[in-house]
């Protein structure tokens, strides 16, 4: 019988599991995240499968630690926090939980940008000290231009719904959808032009080489005054010191951030992990844009509803049971 460990997993996940699989594979539970310092038990040393959620960094580093590992399940759609360089080398099977939160994402963007634009939060928690008319002086969604970088299936739900709010979209991806194009009328442009007429820009693209820092000083140095940039996608998509310059001189009008770079040093449970010089810099300009006040920023939750979740522990079963009954894993990246 195989040996499968879950990491990072939260009490509804193990009696997810626990219920599903019970008497077909050993299973092991552990609610740390997997990590290059992590110390292995002899069981999780030759499991043949893990599972983990993208706060496990499964570097070569981590991955070598496992004798007999034969498949990683992440329970997530993006895998930047797994050596796929290195699974493939050694033959392990990577499977990911694709398309669970497209809409849960989707609405969590319009809803973190809603909150930005029209102060909502802010004016709520003034309301509490005993201001009843505080300044919450902001601006509509009808009529603006929103450009939506990346237009796969969370970008492409996104559409749908500025569409409904009759906002004018603009779009930029590497694969142009003329399905997309035709169906809500919508344009392609390069991404210079789309910063440059764009009231607010949405990322949705994924997190690459070729992404890395997608938006820096000389995009945003193209951008209206009155832009706002809501990034619901990865950290990494957007060079944080230019961000939070140009905020700080109010170069733009605002961010709405559910994710950020570097932002594993926010958790408490390893604030020192890879600390470099780059890293602490960005690390210390996280905590300032927390502060600013045309800033808000959540803790990486735009995927977190009911919904999204039992979608991701279904299909990492899915994932599963296939892989064990030697069928072909669906969802291989």
């Amino acid at each position: 019988m195989q040996t499968v460990i879950f990491y990072d997993v939260k009490g509804y996940e193990r009696k997810f599991f626990e219920q599903a699989l019970i008497d077909k594979i050993n299973m092991e539970f552990n609610e740390d995240e997997l990590l290059p310092e992590s110390e292995l038990t002899n069981r999780e040393e030759n499991a043949q499968i893990i599972s983990v959620f993208t706060a496990s960094r499964l570097t070569k580093e981590t991955l070598i630690k496992f004798k007999d590992l034969k498949l990683i399940l992440t329970r997530s759609v993006g895998y930047s926090h797994i050596d796929t360089d290195y699974c493939k080398e050694k033959g392990i099977t990577v499977a990911n939980t694709p398309h669970y939160g497209d809409y849960t994402v989707a609405e969590f963007t319009f809803g973190i940008l809603l909150n930005l634009i029209r102060r909502i939060c802010y004016g709520a928690n003034e309301l509490k000290l005993g201001d009843m008319y505080p300044e919450t002086f902001g601006m509509e969604l009808f009529d603006k231009t929103i450009g939506i970088i990346g237009t796969g299936s969370i970008g492409s739900k996104s559409i749908k719904i500025a569409k409904g709010f009759s906002m004018n979209v603009i779009c930029h991806d590497v694969y142009p959808n003329k399905e997309i194009q035709e169906t809500y009328n919508v344009k392609y442009a390069d991404i210079d032009t789309l910063c440059k007429l764009s009231d607010i820009i949405l990322l949705h693209t994924p997190l690459t080489s070729n992404s890395y820092h997608l938006i820096d000083e000389a995009k945003i140095a193209l951008m209206k005054e009155e832009a706002i940039i809501v990034n619901t996608a990865r950290g990494e998509l957007i060079d944080t010191e230019a961000l939070y310059n140009a905020l700080l001189d109010k170069r733009i009008r605002g961010a709405a951030l559910d994710v950020l770079e570097f932002e594993d040093t926010i958790s408490n449970k390893r604030p020192g992990e890879n600390l470099n010089l780059k890293n602490l810099r960005t690390s210390l300009i996280n905590g300032k844009l927390l502060n600013l006040d045309n800033v808000i920023v959540t803790p990486h939750i735009a995927y977190d509803t009911k919904e999204a979740v039992n979608r991701i522990m279904n299909m990492t079963l899915d994932n599963l049971n296939r892989f064990i009954n030697f069928e072909p894993v669906e969802n291989q990246v």
